[in-house]
Formats: structure tokens, sequence, C-alpha cells
């Protein structure tokens, strides 16, 4: 028996004037003390403001206020920090740093402003033994690098906690290291190859200049020095990469872009270098340092997106527990790292925690939220015998769960892996551009052996200089930039939209029309249940929110802050899993559940609520009945409500040629109901899709039409997968990490108007390619010819070269809006 007294919030028991000197919430009466210096809200921020001012950290206040920061209460607990000392998990979420020292990578709870930041840069003063603390606050990361010999690391989590920031291993700082020491070297080499040009061009200008007013002899040779050697300079340093690509090519003779701008690189450069040692002739070193800078601007960008897709599989620490409590036998339990369950071992999990391995309940009744994998909306039941699975989250009742695969064997696992398999199997549009690139390559090359050949007779100087001229005038960086310089404008535009586009190549598959499948819960719906109708008097209706009060369920959470509740007392309240609730306020009696729940009390649903009912079904909504005293009086209905762009958004893609399809794991009914709202036909909504099925489906559709795109739009775990399968993935605000890292397109705004940005510029970038290319072909093919007849002059070549990428440039900057949107 339980009884519950629902009170208004401005009549509990706390004091309004006095606020907490740590979290500044209100101050409860019991816990105010008249005499007390600081008052404080609880002890656990009592212990808090202690530990800060005995270490001289109290300017920490002063800064949140200057902040002006929401403040949230610092709550202790008995959390134990042993596993992070475990040594495999030590192992993944650190690395050695050498001189006994290791670094390590934790996420932080309650991590908000950058008071916190200053802070928790300090806690060496709590604990020696930490060395440096690095604070990320956008991930809410702590990279820490301590003493080994004087410290664990649970002892450093223990000192984060002690401040009020509970602590988490994240893991992967190894892989990080070694990414940002790549970046960083990349940087290094812009820099270098920037400061590089930059001098060449001041020293070019005055031998330009020179040309035409005249020049010393002495000047002259010192300029053309000084431009050859920052110019070797340039190509051995910085610009070894490009050589380093083409030795790579020749020895798996498969050509690409390196190889004609390494041969361009390489034959310039000995040229230019003996003319400079001959002291006749044109150097050519101010437009190969230009060139050399601009394609490692270019690589260091194209890299920088490919990172953000490569750890796919490493999502599986964000879905599931890094630990799980397991039963030892005699009431003992142990904590250990959830990868090291072993299948058989009683796993236990408290309400409201996630589930971290896959198993079999062998004790306890629950409501599972498993949207991360399903997609399904609603909690579902779950007893003795049913199966459960990593990543889904514990509703209701504590659970005893017998252990049937864990870490890299479960579900969750599995799907990351699927995940990364497909990502591994598409980009048909990369094998493309690398068959261009190696006719490119092999039409360059020989071009500049025929103009060598046939200038010849003419003398070896002559052959070498128009051969160099060939090649440096069909350079490919002009046709190497229309591509990426329309991209990037575009991708850039589309960041300003919050669409973020990980793979260029994307916008190219999305300027045609094909098919295009959308995940509901989340995606076209908020993803949040509503009380959308009732048929129930003003009065029932606030007996039935009080009633649902009392639980924390999801849907009981929705039904109770639909509207005022009575300030009553409830009592008897029970709560039926999977069923529904009842409970006795003000003598009568309440039974709040679906239609298995009265039959189950013996309650006759009446004819008019089971018609009623029955229409709300058919709109995609979930009935709820009423029963008072033993009579259903009536009922309301839930509705996953729509995003307010989803209607028109889906009409303007099926208007613009796209086959809109709805694939979503929840009931058929309750899919079709809200196909019919956005205006989808029948036959293309899919419901009780499993991953897996979403899958099979996008599969399926890639087969049977491989020339038209397949485009899938998701936000949850369940959704990966098929996202990541698809020839175009894309994640909308909100959803899991999984389907976000997946994907090729992230949509950051609310609502899907996104979707119809993305389709309206990515068709208007591939026509500005077209326009972009056939100009710098066009270019090409009449400056190789010329070339090839003597009339480019290697000095003419050079000049030629930056204007043809400056055309392009001005084709990309001028472009026409493509966002015009499709006749009606």
């Amino acid at each position: 028996m339980t009884a519950f007294t629902a009170q208004p919030i401005a009549e509990t028991q706390t004091s309004a004037e006095v606020a907490c000197d740590h979290c500044g919430l209100p101050v409860p009466k019991a816990l105010y003390n008249d005499t007390a210096e600081h008052q404080f809200c609880c002890h656990g921020c009592e212990s808090v403001f202690s530990i800060l001012t005995q270490r001289g950290l109290d300017n920490y206040y002063g800064m949140r206020r200057a902040l002006e920061r929401d403040r949230a209460r610092v709550e202790r607990d008995d959390r134990s920090y042993a596993i992070l000392d475990d040594p495999a998990v030590l192992e993944r979420c650190s690395i050695d740093a050498g001189d006994g020292c290791r670094t390590a990578r934790l996420t932080l709870e309650g991590l908000h402003c950058p008071a916190c930041v200053w802070l928790i840069e300090r806690v060496n003063r709590i604990e020696p033994a930490i060395l440096d603390a690095r604070v990320h606050l956008g991930r809410s990361t702590v990279e820490i690098t301590w003493d080994t010999a004087s410290a664990s690391l649970a002892k450093i989590a223990e000192a984060l906690h002690a401040i009020g920031y509970p602590a988490a291993p994240a893991r992967g700082s190894d892989k990080d290291a070694a990414r940002r020491l790549d970046a960083r070297r990349q940087l290094i080499r812009i820099g270098v190859a920037g400061a590089i040009a930059g001098n060449i061009m001041i020293v070019s200008v005055a031998l330009y200049a020179g040309a035409f007013d005249g020049i010393s002899h002495e000047l002259l040779t010192l300029f053309r020095w000084v431009a050859s050697v920052l110019g070797v300079l340039s190509l051995a340093w910085p610009g070894r990469v490009f050589f380093r690509g083409a030795l790579a090519a020749i020895r798996t003779r498969t050509p690409n872009l390196d190889l004609p701008i390494a041969l361009a690189l390489a034959v310039g450069g000995l040229w230019g270098l003996a003319n400079t040692v001959r002291g006749v002739g044109e150097i050519y070193f101010d437009s190969l340092a230009m060139l050399v800078f601009l394609l490692l601007i270019g690589r260091f960008i194209q890299s920088q997106q490919q990172r953000r897709a490569a750890d796919a599989i490493d999502l599986l620490l964000t879905l599931t527990p890094s630990s799980a409590t397991i039963e030892l036998g005699s009431g003992a339990t142990e904590t250990i790292p959830a990868d090291r369950v072993e299948p058989g071992v009683t796993v236990l999990v408290t309400a409201g925690e996630t589930i971290p391995i896959d198993g079999e309940i062998i004790a306890g009744d629950t409501e599972i939220d498993a949207a991360v994998l399903t997609g399904e909306s609603k909690p579902a039941p779950a007893g003795v015998g049913d199966a459960v699975y990593a990543g889904t989250v514990n509703l209701t009742a504590p659970l005893r769960i017998c252990a049937t695969s864990a870490g890299s064997e479960t579900r969750a696992a599995r799907l990351m892996r699927l995940v990364e398999n497909a990502a591994a199997t598409k980009s048909p549009i990369v094998r493309t551009a690398d068959r261009i690139a190696g006719w490119f390559v092999v039409a360059v090359a020989l071009l500049a052996v025929v103009t060598a050949l046939l200038w010849l007779p003419a003398g070896i100087d002559t052959a070498i200089e128009h051969a160099t001229a060939l090649l440096i005038v069909s350079c490919p960086c002009a046709l190497g930039l229309a591509t990426p310089l329309v991209l990037s404008m575009t991708l850039g535009r589309l960041a300003g939209s919050s669409v973020l586009v990980k793979s260029a190549a994307e916008l190219e598959r999305l300027s045609s029309p094909g098919t295009i499948l959308l995940d509901k819960t989340g995606t076209i719906t908020t993803g949040r249940m509503t009380v959308a109708a009732t048929t129930l008097d003003d009065h029932t209706a606030r007996l039935v929110r009080t009633l649902e009060a009392a639980s924390t369920h999801p849907i009981a959470k929705a039904i109770a802050d639909s509207g005022e509740q009575a300030n009553a007392t409830i009592e008897n309240v029970q709560q039926h899993t999977g069923l529904g609730m009842t409970g006795e306020i003000e003598g009568e009696q309440l039974a709040v559940g679906n239609a298995a729940l009265l039959d189950q009390l013996g309650v006759h649903i009446a004819p008019g609520t089971a018609a009623w009912a029955d229409a709300e079904a058919a709109k995609g909504r979930t009935p709820i009945y009423v029963a008072v005293n033993g009579a259903n009086v009536g009922g309301l209905s839930l509705a996953d409500e729509l995003k307010p762009d989803a209607v028109e958004s889906v009409q303007w893609l099926a208007r613009s040629g796209w086959d809109v399809r709805l694939c979503s794991g929840d009931h058929a009914s309750v899919v079709r109901g809200v196909a019919d709202r956005v205006g989808i036909a029948e036959h293309s909504a899919l419901g009780q899709m499993q991953p897996e099925d979403k899958l099979a489906e996008v599969r399926r559709l890639i087969a049977d039409d491989v020339r038209r795109p397949i485009v899938m739009v998701g936000d949850g775990v369940n959704d990966s997968a098929a996202i990541a399968a698809a020839d175009v993935g894309i994640a909308v605000q909100s959803g899991a990490e999984a389907s976000l890292d997946a994907a090729d397109v992230t949509i950051q705004s609310r609502g899907i108007t996104g979707i119809r940005t993305l389709v309206e510029d990515s068709r208007g970038a591939i026509q500005r390619i077209k326009v972009c290319m056939g100009v710098s072909i066009a270019y090409n093919a009449t400056a190789a010819g010329l070339a090839m007849a003597g009339l480019i002059h290697p000095l003419l070549a050079a000049c030629l070269m930056p204007v043809s990428s400056i055309t392009v440039v001005a084709l990309a900057v001028s472009r026409r809006s493509a966002r015009k949107g499709p006749t009606p």
C-alpha cells in the first residue's frame, strides 16, 4: 500500500529567502542554521564548499557569478571508482606519457561553464599527483596527466568527484592523440608552405619589376638564388607529401592526382634550379610554392572530413555502460568492466539504469525503453524469461539478468559492426574519380613526352622548356580546384543553415531525385508523447493527472503534465507493468491504462469509447482508457506529434521527384496513420521494422535501382546501420551518437527543412561544378595545344596557371541561387 500527497510547489518546505552558498538553490528549513556563516541545501554542497575554500579555490564562486550561468545541485553519492584501476580499463582510457606518468581522458558530469574549467584545471591543489589537466568544455572531457607512483586513476577520479564532477572513462585516447599529432603536422606543413610562398612572391615582385624597369646583375642573381633556395625548401619539406604519394602510385600502379602534381613540381623545380645555376632562363618557384600551399590546404580540409566518420565501432561505448554490477552469492556484489562479464553470470540493474549486457531476466517485472535499438516510441513490458539488450534502459523496477553476451558480442556491438562494414563498402564516386584521374595523369605525361620529342631537333633546351611549359600550364591545379572550390562553398552555406555534410561526394548523389526513407520517431515526429484528445470531463481529467503524477513512466509523465492536477491524497497506488495504473483518490477508485487493464479488472469498455478509440488509433494515436469505480467513463489518446515542417517538407520532396517512404519500428497501424497525415502513400509506410530489417530494405532498394540514390534519414542507433549502408545517410537533430557518426549528413536545426535545403544546394552545386569543369577542361586542352605548338613560354605558362585558378574561383563565387522550388 502506497500513499502519496500531491502539493503545489509553493507549499514545499523550503526557504526561498536563503540560497545555498554553493549551488544557489533554496535551503530547506530543516537544514537552515541561523548561527552559521554559510548555508547549504544538502551535505554534498557543504562538503564541496569546504574543500574549495580550504584549498584556496574559492575564486570559483566569483567567476561563476560573473558568468551568470544556471547552477545545478551537487549530489554526493557513494560511487566507486575502483574499476578505473582495472588493467583492461586503464589500458583503454589512458596512454603512457613517459617518466612514470600516464595521460587519461575522462568524461565529466556537471561541466557547464568556464568557471568549471578554471576549477578543474587547478585540481592539482587537491591531488598533487596530477601534473596537468586540460578541459574540453564542448565535449565535457578532461585530459589529465598524473604520476602513477603517487596516485591511481581511481584516486584522480575521486578528487574530481570531491569537487562536484563525477568522472567516467572516455576510451580511445591513444587514437585521439595520434590524430591530433597528425593534424598538428599537417598544420605545420601548411604554415611553412604559406610562409615560404609569401616570401617568394615578395622576391618575385622585384624580379618582375626589374624585367621591365631594369635591375643590376648582382641583385638579379641574388633574388633568383633567394627564390630558388626558398622554392627548393618548399618542395623538399611541405611539398614532399606529393612526391611520397606519387612514389606510392608508381609502386602500386594506380595513378592518382599526386603523380602529375609531383611531375610538374619536379620538372619545374629542377629546370628552375638549373636556370638559376646557369644564370639564364626563367625560374618558376613562385608558382610552384603557391601551388604547394594551396594543395596542402585542400588536403587538410579533406582529411578532417574523413576523420569524423572513422570511429563507428567505438560508438558502442556511448550506448552501453562501461561497468556492470554482478552477483557473487550470499548477497555480495562486485562492479567489474562490462566486457568482462561471462555468460551465465547474474547482473543486477536498478530502475533507471542502462543495461550493460545482453541477457535474460530471471527476476523482476519492469518496462524497457528500447528506442535506442528498435526505434519504438513506447516502452515495452518485460518480465522473467524475456530477453533484454545492452543499451536499453530499465525504467521501473530492479532486475536480475542472466548474461548471455557482453562487450563486442552484444547486439549493440553487432549493429556497430554493421555500421563499420556498410561505411567501408560505399564510395563509388571515389572510384570513378580515381579512374578519371588515372586517364588525366597518363594523358599529361604522354603529351609532355610527345612535346619534348617534337622539339628535340630544335635543341635540348628548347625541348625541355616546351615540355616544362606544358606540365606547368596543364598542371591539374585548375582541374582539381573546380570541384573542391564549389563543394567547399556549398558545404559552408549548408553549415550556416545547420546542415553538416561530412563528405562532399554526397552532394552529387543528392543532385538527382531517388528514393528517400524517413524514420518516424524523432525524425518527422518530435519523439515526445503528448495528450492529443480526451473524452473526460474536467474533474475526472484532474484526478487522472494526479494519479499519473505518482509514476515516473514517460507515458504517465505526458499525461500528468497535460494540465492541472487535483490537490488530493492518493492511496493504494499500483503500477501494472505494460498495462497502466490504479489508485484511490477522494474515495474514488481509478484505473488508467490500455484495454487489457480494464479487461483484467472486469470493466466493460463503453461502445462510444470503443468507437472513439478506434478512430484515434487510425490517426496513429495510442488510446488510453479510464475507469472510475468499476465503470468506463471515457479515455484519452497520446500522440507523437509531427514536427511543424514535416508535411511541407515531405510534399516538396515528392513534387521534386523523390519517392518518399516511411520506415519505423513502431506498430504498422501507427506508422500508416502518420504516413497519411504527411501525404505518404499507405504502401510506402513500413512498420515494425527492426534495425536489420531497415538495413535489408536499404540494400534491396540499392540492388533494384542502382542509378537513383537511396537516402536514409533517421535519429536512432536502430537507424545507424541503414544510414551507413544507404547511398546518403542523414541524421537529424537530437539523434543518437551512433546515427550521427554513421551519417553522411547531420541536420542540426529543428525539423526536416534542412533536407530540402540540402537537396536544393546539392543540385545547384553540381550544376556549377559542371560549368567549372567544362571551363577547366577547355582551358587545359587549349593551353596544352598551344604549349605543344611552342606558342607558350614557361614564363607565360607560370602566369596562366594561377589565372586559370582565379577563373575557377570567380565561377564558383558568382553562382546563381539554386534554391528554387519545384513546380507544384
